[in-house]
């Protein structure tokens, strides 16, 4: 360990992402960086940088599992921003190399904190075994698939064999590498609760709810004729704006755009600003229903934050049952960016939203679904109750009342949280206190 004359060395794991500069991982990650940089000394830790040029232009410390000398002409060709494997054989080969890495660098960092992905915990507990403190970070507890193991492609056979029953071995997996954790970080109560509700981890061990932040620089109120003018966006129409993954996975915007095609409420158009791997699927979505939808496609934040200044109402379709027992847990960085810049907010009811909405004070909760969102648009809010809405929030926000609520909170804000995990947990493990083995016994959906 360092003397208390010097900074911590604290590295933050992303074990699965393959760095690139839009990935919503880093970019929920390195805004607080420079603030722990004040007490820590911070290493990020990647699989590996996607374009090795990018590296060169990377301006904070980092590593990566996968070394760019070492790669294989089959790893060269992995171009996919997210790396998860999906058998055992996978799992064997990088948890040995995650075990490496653990291997070649315990003794550089005083505490580790592993970010949340479907092998959560397996880079924790390999440092633990060289006795350094570790946090992990719990995004959610999804749902897992049966798996259908009819049918057979001859020439996978090998993989699909290796894969039979992976992803429901894979929760029981997490548990056991996540019980040699010190500390856990989650987004929310309602995700501390479900762990504590299903016997995940016991009462006493150390559960940190820490959201995420918001940049005040990037997302802040705009004037919406300029943003408009800027966008070419017509001022006269009522606009609909979603900025995210267009993935149809935890946000899936099919169901509004399914309910414009039908109900064609009069002057609104709904701007899709992101892409993934469904963005053509909601494309034809749109174009056969013949739903107003446009699709710009991904842009940088500084413009993405223009469409939501753009915007009459903003929306958050998230998909809550992909989550253990339909409970939405998932902090949400959406809705507090379309809170920050001072717009209404349309998403899911559910306890984490009625906490960001503050019940239906900065908007509205209808259920992702076509049927709902229909019943909305035929009783769509005015344009006048909808700047009220805003003139409410814009207040809420000068007044500091959103952060008391802790609705919305800024990255030195989290730094400041994260700076208590890191500080308390390097504490107990000074204290030598006896860890509490959990209750893994759990049945997962």
């Amino acid at each position: 360990m360092n003397t208390s004359s010097q900074k911590p060395r604290v590295c933050i794991a992303l074990p699965a992402i393959q760095y690139t500069p839009h990935s919503p991982y880093v970019r929920s990650t390195l805004p607080m960086v420079p603030y722990l940089a004040k007490d820590f000394e911070i290493t990020l830790v990647y699989r590996k940088i996607l374009n090795t040029h990018v590296g060169d232009h990377i301006d904070h410390n980092y590593l990566t599992v996968v070394y760019p000398n070492g790669m294989s002409a089959k790893e060269k060709q992995n171009r996919h921003p997210y790396y998860n494997p999906s058998d055992y054989i996978t799992l064997w080969k990088y948890k040995e190399a995650l075990n490496q890495f653990a291997r070649e660098h315990a003794q550089d960092f005083d505490l580790v904190i592993e970010k949340e992905w479907p092998l959560l915990g397996v880079l924790a507990s390999a440092f633990s075994r060289y006795n350094v403190p570790t946090v992990i970070l719990i995004e959610a507890m999804y749902k897992y698939p049966k798996g259908n193991y009819e049918q057979f492609v001859l020439k996978n056979l090998l993989k699909q064999v290796a894969s039979i029953g992976f992803e429901q071995v894979r929760p029981y997996l997490r548990g056991q590498w996540s019980a040699k954790t010190d500390s856990i970080v989650v987004e929310t109560e309602e995700m501390k609760s479900v762990l504590l509700d299903y016997g995940y981890f016991p009462p006493e061990k150390s559960i940190y709810p820490i959201p995420y932040g918001v940049d005040p620089e990037i997302f802040a109120p705009r004037e919406r004729d300029a943003c408009r003018e800027r966008l070419g966006i017509s001022k006269d129409a009522f606009v609909l704006t979603y900025v995210g993954s267009l993935n149809r996975f935890i946000q899936e915007p099919g169901p509004i755009i399914e309910a414009l095609g039908r109900e064609k409420p009069q002057n609104v158009v709904l701007y899709l600003v992101g892409d993934g791997s469904k963005r053509q699927e909601l494309e034809d979505l749109a174009k056969e229903l013949e739903a107003p939808v446009v699709f710009p496609g991904r842009v940088p934040q500084k413009e993405a934050a223009l469409y939501i200044g753009a915007s009459n109402l903003c929306i958050a379709p998230y998909n809550k049952h992909l989550y253990l027992g339909d409970k939405f847990t998932c902090a949400s960085l959406k809705v507090p960016e379309y809170l920050s810049c001072a717009r209404p907010v349309l998403t899911i009811p559910c306890e984490r939203m009625e906490t960001l909405l503050d019940g239906q004070r900065y908007g509205f909760l209808v259920e992702n679904q076509v049927d709902p969102y229909q019943e909305f648009f035929k009783n769509l809010p005015s344009k006048d109750e909808l700047y009220a809405m805003e003139s409410v929030i814009q207040s809420d926000l000068e007044n500091g009342i959103l952060k008391d609520k802790k609705i919305l909170l800024r990255w030195w804000d989290i730094a400041e949280m994260y700076k208590q995990v890191i500080e308390e947990t390097l504490a107990a493990k000074r204290s030598c206190r006896v860890p509490v083995v959990p209750n893994l016994n759990v049945e997962f959906v």
